[in-house]
């Protein structure tokens, strides 16, 4: 969204420039107050443009204009959700906001920082474990409003390297979450304080979201939803009347390969948790070195993938907690994180604390011949095994991606878990 090493702008500005910024330029309240430089991000969400300041040159600013048929709605929430939450710890900060030309300015704080994928090959284990503290302490602040961000990732949680600065950015698909359904998380939370931390020491290019309404559950032999009352539903096939139902309508609104399994499974309550989890795959994404790690086609593919990865038993019970069934056939073990990320970036063929003759890992990884055993039942040994800091780092992963949003850890503990590792030094009552 923001961009890195950009030179200030320039009112000499070739003519093919200003007609790509020709938006910008018709309009008289930017051209008024700010010199515009070059656009520095675009996607399905509208552009980003760095402007500068002509009451203070030097000083730079990040210029969101939303795409036309950006809905109105997400735009005034979007407006609301970040004059509530603007300049807290690691969230970017609301400067104005103009209507002009039938179209919405929104100007934000530059923001200079490093390219993702850069980071992604580069980051020690300690420098992921200060960017996932940061993360959930920007979390926690705007969850404390009720707000859920609905779209994180590596490409919204901006990271300037040499400064040790962070900042969580574009709240296009922000909403706030409804009191009701998010009681149990607001009592944890009114008992907290607010983590006293400064923004500084102790993140490109977007992938396609799903809008609200995008993208329906197709069944198929290897992960079916059904309606928990429903006769067939012990079954692998839809039945007739399975499939004449109406489709259950419910924001599914986020990036594929981020979004939480409750989301997934059209659960009706869906609280600020949806965060955390898509906060646990994008600390997945930097420990593998991969980014991204899913790119499901579809709800089914991306529950197919997470039940590979997390295990269909743990997906199957956190599915019948929102009063869905959930079938996965074969059922999957699910893979123990440490041994896959320790092995992930060698020859899997010479995988090594792996016991072999495992048929299920044989199958699910690629040139596995041997049938190294990744299955999720040796992870917690695994983790017991580990240095206190690689100790520290998986429970924070097992913590974040554990499917039942009401077992999830909250951003708070989860901040707080790096901070201090020792089960007797937190001060969270879980």
């Amino acid at each position: 969204m923001h961009t890195n090493r950009h030179p200030p702008p320039s009112s000499h500005r070739s003519a093919s420039v200003k007609k790509r910024v020709d938006i910008v330029y018709r309009s008289k309240w930017i051209t008024n107050n700010f010199v515009v430089g070059d656009p520095v991000g675009a996607g399905s969400f509208g552009k980003v443009w760095t402007v500068e300041c002509r009451k203070k040159p030097s000083q730079l600013y990040a210029l969101k204009v939303p795409a036309p048929g950006f809905s109105p709605k997400h735009i005034a929430m979007e407006l609301k959700v970040m004059r509530m939450i603007s300049g807290g710890p690691n969230v970017v900060e609301f400067i104005a906001a103009y209507r002009e030309l039938d179209r919405v300015f929104v100007v934000m704080n530059f923001f200079p920082h490093d390219d993702i994928f850069s980071l992604i090959h580069k980051m020690s284990l300690e420098e992921t474990l200060q960017y996932m503290r940061n993360l959930f302490i920007a979390l926690h602040h705007i969850h404390r409003y009720r707000v859920i961000h609905r779209d994180i990732k590596p490409a919204n949680f901006l990271y300037n390297r040499a400064e040790r600065r962070y900042l969580l950015v574009d709240f296009g698909l922000s909403h706030f979450a409804v009191a009701a359904q998010n009681q149990k998380l607001s009592e944890t939370i009114s008992k907290e304080n607010i983590i006293n931390t400064p923004i500084g020491p102790p993140p490109a290019k977007r992938s396609k979201r799903l809008s609200d309404d995008s993208d329906v559950l197709t069944p198929n032999r290897s992960s079916i939803v059904k309606h928990p009352k429903c006769g067939c539903s012990s079954f692998s096939e839809v039945c007739d009347s399975c499939r004449e139902l109406p489709i259950k309508r419910v924001n599914k609104a986020g990036t594929p390969g981020y979004r939480a399994p409750e989301v997934l499974l059209r659960f009706d309550e869906q609280t600020t948790q949806i965060d955390v989890f898509a906060a646990g795959i994008t600390m997945l994404s930097f420990l593998l070195r991969k980014h991204p790690i899913f790119r499901p086609t579809n709800d089914v593919e991306a529950l197919a993938q997470m039940a590979t990865f997390l295990g269909s038993s743990s997906l199957v019970q956190a599915a019948a907690e929102g009063g869905v069934t959930l079938l996965c056939d074969p059922p999957l073990p699910g893979m123990d994180m440490v041994k896959l990320v320790k092995n992930f970036k060698n020859d899997i063929r010479e995988a090594k604390g792996c016991a072999e003759g495992c048929r299920s890992c044989m199958v699910l990884i690629y040139q596995n011949n041997s049938g190294f055993c990744f299955c999720k039942r040796s992870e917690q040994e695994s983790i017991g095994q580990l240095e206190s800091l690689e100790r520290v780092a998986f429970e924070v992963l097992s913590h974040s991606l554990n499917p039942s949003p009401s077992r999830r850890y909250t951003a708070r503990m989860l901040a707080d878990l790096i901070d201090s590792p020792d089960e007797t030094k937190r001060k969270i009552e879980y």
